[in-house]
């Protein structure tokens, strides 16, 4: 049996005992910090001694004890502000530390976890994750850590000189603080109890937000702002009322201790004045002491505030604990590399989601030699994009059914494995980059212009780009919003263009573009075959008509397989499709020229200019309307 990786016994360690994990793992700052901080309480504490000793020589008189008490209470301030100013630098540098290295942790977790994972994971709980629950957590081991210790190494110090200064008044002061901690026991259940709630609904709402900002176009265009406006106040009122049960119980932490320390102050006046008075205590004593029991009122009161703020560290953390302990089912566990892509196997791939009931795919098989261009087609539903994610190893596919060179891909390594293979799906997404970096995504480092540019070139967007001021360095708007459809789908396919790859996969990834310029960039990767293995998933027969070989999906099956010219003789589904377009054109060519003749100077829709915004600056595109097939 093979023994657990470091990686995977760190990762248990941390999961097990987040607070020890971090402080074994940060030693320095965090072993200084506390040093820094006992020393600071350690000076602090002798305050109200010299206190005693200054009320003192000003009642018997005594200039040189005075003398003495002033330079002693400078010596201990300044000790004070140099030890306290070290605490908070060391303290700081931990937690900040501990919240980077949580959330890398969180980040390289997301990256590792396939689709079946975002599918059942709502965007807006994995923000709040890396934002509200590591902020959580870092304050509780920060300033909730600091605060504990600073809170009992108090104590510590403060109860022997309260001891020392008189027993009887210490025990009569302080009678009532065994009775604090059942209460407290009780308060911090309910604070873990209650702010996982709390996270949970605060996660409930940011996914909702996110929802509702990305698609706000639908929202207005189907005049629903009052429907999306009262689910989202609904979410927010259980939001608002899972915070208040938090604040309820939160609140009581201080008042509990509190009240203790109020009675101890109370019973120290009633018992303490008396004897002041006879002169069996000195006034400075009184004084002191008094101080003293002040002082105890905030550790007293800061051992509830840290517990909470601990248990909703811990809370936050169990959070981030169960996405930490969550399994990818596409580990990468390969151990073989490929040096040149020769073929690509798939031998009776069976598929099925786990939430299906039924296969997705079907005792497909297919083979394909480096060089081909394959198109694939098929009715919506058919299983094409399926079939090309578990190629990619989106999902887990069967043990010996998708093999690169005769190796199954999940013993291909990751690192190889992408560097083999683009892919580039139907949904595009843009980062809030420039054009350039967005499309040297997938470049360890920034190539330059001119690689890009020729990327852009091979795809047939280099011209619109050189209209836009700035060029490839204009910054594109969240997720390319002041592009095209047409133009995002272009650029997305010179990500794949600019990698190289030897096998690219372009899963409907033009059908925002006309079928002129679909053609053109197809018959371009066609050029650069003897470099790229190119499988292109397209709804347009006139697009996949040159391809070497055209593959028919139907409800999860291969159908049929051959040339354009085979499959309209042989095969049913094929047929259908090319009619039913040859007809769409027939009808788009004369609707055409019926609004020539009636005397338009050009077709309306023919032609399109829009004004976008890169930039700040507007430039024009064209999309053709009418494809000629």
């Amino acid at each position: 049996m093979n023994s657990p990786s470091p990686q995977t016994l760190d990762s248990l360690a941390l999961r097990a005992q987040p607070f020890r994990y971090y402080m074994r793992k940060h030693p320095r700052a965090f072993l200084t910090g506390v040093g820094s901080l006992l020393l600071t309480n350690g000076f602090d504490v002798l305050t109200p001694l010299v206190l005693m000793m200054g009320i003192d020589a000003v009642t018997e008189k005594d200039p040189k004890k005075l003398l003495m008490s002033i330079g002693f209470y400078a010596f201990i301030m300044t000790g004070v502000m140099i030890f306290r100013y070290g605490w908070r630098v060391f303290f700081g540098k931990f937690h900040h530390t501990v919240a980077e290295d949580l959330r890398n942790r969180i980040f390289s977790k997301l990256t590792e976890l396939g689709p079946s994972f975002y599918q059942r994971s709502p965007v807006g709980q994995l923000m709040s994750l890396l934002t509200n629950d590591v902020n959580t957590f870092r304050s509780a081991i920060g300033g909730g850590m600091v605060t504990l210790i600073d809170s009992i190494s108090l104590l510590l110090i403060t109860l022997p000189l309260m001891i020392w200064i008189s027993w009887d008044w210490t025990w009569k002061t302080l009678v009532f603080i065994p009775f604090v901690p059942f209460v407290m026991k009780r308060l911090e259940r309910l604070i873990h109890e209650y702010y996982r709630i709390e996270q949970d609904r605060l996660a409930e709402l940011s996914g909702r937000a996110q929802e509702i900002v990305s698609g706000v176009r639908v929202i207005k265009s189907f005049a629903q702002e009052e429907n999306q406006l009262a689910s989202f106040n609904e979410i927010s009122r259980r939001y608002e009322h899972s915070c208040n049960r938090v604040a309820l119980v939160d609140a009581a932490f201080g008042p509990t201790f509190r009240s203790a320390m109020i009675l101890g102050t109370v019973a120290l006046l009633w018992f303490g004045t008396p004897e002041v008075m006879r002169g069996a205590m000195t006034l400075g004593s009184f004084v002191a002491f008094f101080e003293y029991v002040k002082r105890l009122v905030w550790p007293m009161s800061a051992i509830g505030l840290s517990a909470s703020m601990i248990e909703q560290g811990r809370a936050s953390f169990d959070r981030i604990g169960e996405l930490l302990a969550t399994e990818t089912d596409i580990p990468d566990t390969g151990v073989h590399t490929i040096e040149n892509f020769q073929t690509l196997e798939l031998k009776n791939l069976t598929f099925r989601y786990p939430s299906s009931v039924s296969d997705v795919l079907c005792d497909v098989n297919l083979t394909i030699r480096a060089g081909e261009t394959i198109g694939i087609v098929g009715p919506v539903g058919a299983g094409k994009t399926t079939l090309l994610q578990l190629i990619c190893r989106l999902h887990p596919a069967p043990a010996g059914t998708v093999l690169i060179n005769g190796v199954d891909v999940a013993d291909i390594k990751r690192d190889s494995f992408t560097k083999t293979v683009s892919y580039v799906t139907q949904d595009v997404f843009l980062f809030s980059e420039s054009i350039g970096e967005n499309v040297a995504l997938g470049i360890p480092a920034f190539p330059g212009i001119e690689p890009v540019a020729e990327a852009a070139r091979l795809v047939n967007i280099d011209d619109e780009i050189q209209r836009i001021p700035n060029r490839y360095d204009a910054l594109l708007g969240e997720r390319g919003v002041n592009l095209s459809g047409g133009q995002k789908q272009r650029l997305t396919i010179a990500r794949a263009v600019i990698r190289q790859s030897s096998l690219v996969m372009l899963d409907d990834s033009l059908s925002a573009v006309d079928g002129t310029t679909e053609r053109a960039i197809t018959n371009e990767l066609r050029h650069e075959a003897t470099r790229r293995t190119v499988v292109l998933v397209s709804h347009r027969l006139a697009t996949l008509k040159h391809a070497d070989r055209i593959v028919v999906m139907n409800r999860g099956r291969i159908e049929a397989i051959g040339s354009h010219d085979e499959l309209v003789r042989t095969c049913a589904t094929y047929r259908r499709i090319n009619e039913l377009q040859t007809s769409a054109a027939q009808d788009a060519t004369a609707e055409m020229y019926g609004y020539y003749f009636s005397g338009f100077d050009e077709p309306p829709g023919m032609m399109l200019f829009e004004e976008r915004a890169i930039g700040g600056s507007p430039f024009q595109f064209s999309t053709t309307a009418v494809e000629a097939f």
